[in-house]
């Protein structure tokens, strides 16, 4: 009787052992997903496309910071140079956006676990849906955009080197 019980607790105990690397094993992927947008990366203008005006030169960083991740670009086109950040989570959540983007929020989700997918909403409702997707060697990053500014549809494709 003692011996089937001590093997109840033993399988118990490997059971719990193999759903705590499991889950622990779950967190890491989600951190390493988080890890490959994580940098600063540089357009490649020769390979990406805009609907508007391509742009001279256009530096994109995220970082983790407090409260999150911080997504900062600058841009330069023309004579000027635009800079723009806000911070956010991969929670699906609505989170602030910088006051010159055309939208006033934005809000992440992962899609899998090397692509993400921003949603940037205008007065409550969606006007724009960007998606990053890092390679699998992690050395690219492609930013798909569709949506719309002041009534005109805006799309592009942005292709990306870590710098």
């Amino acid at each position: 009787m003692l011996s089937r019980q001590s093997s109840r607790v033993g399988l118990v105990t490997a059971v719990l052992a193999v759903l705590i690397v499991a889950l622990g094993l779950q967190l890491q992927l989600v951190a390493q997903a988080d890890d490959a947008l994580l940098g600063t990366w540089i357009l490649e203008r020769g390979k990406s496309t805009f609907s508007g005006a391509v742009p001279e030169r256009r530096t994109m960083t995220f970082e983790k910071v407090d409260g999150g991740i911080r997504h900062a670009t600058e841009t330069l086109q023309g004579e000027v140079t635009y800079r723009l950040q806000y911070v956010f989570q991969i929670d699906g959540k609505d989170y602030a956006a910088d006051v010159q983007m055309p939208v006033a929020s934005v809000s992440f989700k992962r899609i899998d676990a090397s692509k993400v997918e921003r949603s940037g909403k205008y007065q409550g409702q969606v006007v724009e849906t960007v998606t990053y997707q890092v390679s699998a060697a992690g050395k690219v990053l492609t930013v798909m955009q569709k949506g719309t500014t002041n009534g005109v549809e805006v799309t592009s494709t942005q292709v990306f080197n870590r710098r």
